[in-house]
């Protein structure tokens, strides 16, 4: 017979377990077919691929013209020392309530010299 505490703490620890992992970003290889395949929440997310791009592909030191190559269109144009590529959200209903974002820092020649992920919730 099974001791019926030592069930629900093995059950209760387990569910937690479970439900932590749901967090777990999947790490993925950088795939630029994939990641141009983004569409907010309609499509694939890039934050399984943002490690591995920072970590593997050489951005800073890429121009403004090479990222654009390798990555596509941003997300915003207005700014041109700072530019971000979403790479997932959390809706509730139809507007956006949290998400990651990389975002890449330029200098005044339009070449990368920072490139990290960010977290964002809305207030």
């Amino acid at each position: 017979m099974v001791n019926k505490p030592s069930f629900i703490i093995t059950f209760v620890v387990l569910c937690t377990f479970l439900i932590s992992c749901n967090n777990i970003t999947k790490r993925e290889r950088f795939n630029q077919q994939t990641w141009n395949e983004y569409q907010g929440f309609d499509g694939p997310d890039r934050d399984g691929m943002a490690e591995d791009l920072i970590n593997t592909h050489r951005l800073i030191g890429l121009s403004n013209k090479e990222m654009l190559q390798l990555l596509g269109s941003p997300a915003n144009y207005a700014d041109t020392t700072k530019t971000y590529y979403e790479l997932s959200q959390e809706f509730d209903s139809i507007d956006p309530v949290s998400g990651k974002n990389l975002v890449i820092t330029f200098n005044k020649d339009s070449i990368i010299v920072d490139a990290k992920i960010e977290d964002w919730r809305k207030h």
